[in-house]
């Protein structure tokens, strides 16, 4: 073999293994970052993937549409956001970390990783284990001490507020009509509702 082969195939042969160490590399970087169809404005991507998970666990697609579908993820990022503090901010990143710790603690993976029936199952558990949010109206607490909402309830009821107080749901799902039309005492059904008639 001549030096020009040799130098050619030595070449081949760095450039090969190379290839598959920065292969393997990509392959590992983009298990650790999360696709997302929007930018989060609070979290980070990976975080806000988690947060769309949880919540389309809550709420997932089935004769209606899911939370992902309904966009609630991108609701949920922007009232943490522009309506917490900071030191709620701090709590509620310190309670996720806390919520993946014990997935991990638990099934040793993930909780994008782990399958639908254990998301449920760890969600279930955390909504009965966790105490109960303390009751409020418009932001006033109606309790002397409060219990403190935790991470999951807070996802919870942002979860819900996102999802039942869109377009999608009030008009084809709430049937909610803003404006309701004229008054009819006695009027007949048959089968429809009559708050959409």
């Amino acid at each position: 073999m001549n030096r020009r082969d040799l130098i050619k195939n030595t070449a081949a042969a760095l450039g090969i293994s190379l290839v598959g160490i920065s292969m393997s590399e990509i392959l590992v970087s983009c298990k650790k970052e999360a696709n997302l169809d929007w930018k989060p404005v609070f979290f980070t991507n990976y975080q806000a993937a988690l947060v769309a998970e949880i919540a389309e666990t809550i709420l997932p697609k089935t004769k209606t549409p899911g939370a992902k579908e309904m966009g609630v993820p991108p609701f949920i990022d922007k009232m943490v956001k522009e309506t917490m503090d900071e030191v709620a901010q701090k709590e509620l990143i310190e309670g996720l970390g806390n919520f993946e710790d014990g997935v991990n603690a638990k099934f040793g993976k993930s909780f994008l990783e782990i399958t639908e029936k254990e998301k449920l199952e760890y969600l279930e558990k955390e909504d009965k284990d966790k105490p109960r949010s303390g009751l409020n109206m418009w932001g006033i607490s109606l309790e002397k001490d409060p219990p403190k909402p935790t991470f999951f309830k807070t996802i919870k009821g942002l979860t819900l507020l996102g999802f039942y107080t869109s377009e999608e749901i009030g008009r084809n799902v709430l049937v909610y009509d803003p404006v309701p039309g004229e008054y009819i005492g006695c009027m007949p059904l048959n089968g429809q509702n009559s708050w959409t008639e």
